[in-house]
């Protein structure tokens, strides 16, 4: 048997981490040298492959709710602003008109700090004149526009600087949400931390804010290793402030702590203390309507089943209306209840199952949002030394991610109209892609599930019926 030489051995594993770097390297660079200081959009490139790095929407989003919050409005508009024509956009902004009485917030409103800090790093920002109209535009609009006045500059590079603040803020967060799985997490959990580093989680840390309850909740994870309850309570507290989704992992931690009671109950107390916060508007004169309608929203979001599971392997006609919302709600507590029963034995099985419940929420939402990918990695990251073909799921699903959007969804369209190609004919062919794409994702959440399962329960699958399903759903995916 042939034996590496140890200077050998430390050169291949130097060489991997250099290798691993360099996509996040590149990526936040790649950032950084095409963003704008004057506008939100990026400069421009061939093919649009700057939307390998850059997103500007979610970011305008951002910077449009913390402007609203800071000229004081009161949130709780029912529905979005309405997008109108670009060429449209400067003319709609600049008309004279009274502000409605509310802004759409679609946000919990614990994230409106981070947006709002955005402006209170430029004390004169409140100097400029604002168009009359932009507060209740679109935030597809704002990001997209070219200033066409003195003025919408000057505006503009507050936007372009709130951005960037975002920006610092993200790229921060993942470099200690690395640090927290790579460092403070036990031994044996940190193999997995290089799914921080892969395209798609780097893609939505830097244009998403997900990346901020990610952390909360590693943090969460690596308190409970420690027994420190009350600090892991804290964390999946401020987690659940930013984004509802932990709330679906802590009967789970009340599951694991239940043998030792005191334990237990102390996590629900601080736990539900700190998820307070969220009434916390009210103290500062928002009403109950403002403060409900982000997750009104989120809850009542109309169906976008281009992407989802449905048309996929399950019937359009889940997707929507009360039987949609019956079957969602269905299944969610039917996976979580089987997750509840048996008793929880370690902090792996805890993984373990709130690894399943998550993927079952995403699997059956209404609408793609593809940086969910991020939720998922402070839980799957130590299970992948269990279980190779895990860890190969894991890949597959943020390349597969990634490939989506933003490959899929912008560029190559971009690149088929360079080449020549009519509308006529690029269409199917990126239906074809994006209805594949969709399957493969599904079907490797179905393969993490499978074997997650299989790891905390030794349940034994039926191949036959497992092959009938995968065909059934390629024939849909066709259709």
């Amino acid at each position: 048997m042939k034996i590496q030489h140890p200077n050998r051995a430390r050169t291949d594993s130097l060489l991997r981490l250099v290798l691993l770097l360099s996509v996040p390297v590149v990526m936040i660079g790649g950032w950084w040298g095409i963003r704008q200081t004057d506008r939100l959009i990026a400069r421009k490139t061939p093919w649009a492959l700057g939307a390998l790095v850059y997103d500007e929407f979610d970011l305008g989003a951002m910077a449009l709710r913390g402007l609203n919050a800071e000229l004081g409005r009161q949130a709780g508009a029912e529905a979005p602003p309405r997008w109108v024509p670009y060429p449209a956009y400067s003319k709609v902004i600049e008309s004279p008109r009274p502000p409605k009485s509310r802004y759409f917030l679609e946000y919990p409103h614990a994230a409106l700090l981070v947006f709002r800090a955005g402006y209170w790093i430029q004390p004169n920002w409140r100097d400029i004149p604002i168009p009359p109209g932009l507060p209740d535009s679109a935030y597809h609009n704002l990001s997209s526009h070219d200033p066409e006045t003195d003025e919408q500059l000057r505006i503009w590079r507050v936007f372009a600087q709130t951005r960037d603040f975002y920006f610092g803020v993200m790229v921060l967060s993942w470099i200690v949400l690395v640090g927290v799985v790579r460092w403070l997490y036990p031994p044996e959990w940190r193999t997995g931390w290089f799914l921080l580093l892969l395209p798609g989680a780097v893609f939505f840390t830097i244009n998403r804010y997900d990346i901020l309850p990610a952390l909360c909740t590693a943090f969460g994870m690596a308190f409970l290793t420690r027994k420190k309850i009350g600090a892991a309570a804290i964390a999946f507290g401020v987690g659940t402030l930013l984004k509802v989704y932990p709330v679906l992992v802590v009967p789970l931690i009340i599951r694991y702590l239940w043998p030792q009671r005191t334990l237990a109950v102390r996590f629900l107390i601080v736990y539900s203390g700190t998820c307070l916060f969220a009434l916390a508007p009210l103290l500062w004169g928002a009403d109950v309507t403002a403060v409900v309608a982000p997750y009104k929203f989120q809850i009542m979001r109309p169906p976008e089943p281009g992407m989802t599971i449905y048309g996929c392997l399950l019937p359009k006609g889940l997707a929507g209306g009360w039987q949609g919302g019956i079957f969602r709600l269905g299944v969610l507590a039917v996976a979580l209840s089987a997750c509840l029963r048996p008793p929880i034995a370690d902090l792996d099985a805890l993984l373990r199952r709130s690894v399943v419940v998550l993927l079952v929420f995403i699997s059956l939402a209404v609408f793609y949002s593809p940086q969910w990918i991020v939720w998922l990695i402070p839980f799957l990251a130590p299970l992948l030394r269990e279980d190779s073909w895990l860890r190969a799921s894991a890949i597959t699903f943020d390349l597969v991610n990634y490939m989506t959007f933003p490959i899929w969804f912008w560029i190559l369209p971009t690149l088929g109209t360079s080449l020549g190609f009519a509308e006529k004919e690029l269409e199917p062919v990126l239906i074809q892609i994006g209805g594949t794409l969709r399957f493969v994702r599904f079907l490797v959440i179905g393969l993490m599930i499978w074997r997650l399962i299989h790891r905390e329960w030794k349940v034994n699958w039926d191949v036959d019926q497992i092959f009938a399903w995968l065909q059934r759903g390629i024939a849909r995916s066709r259709s």
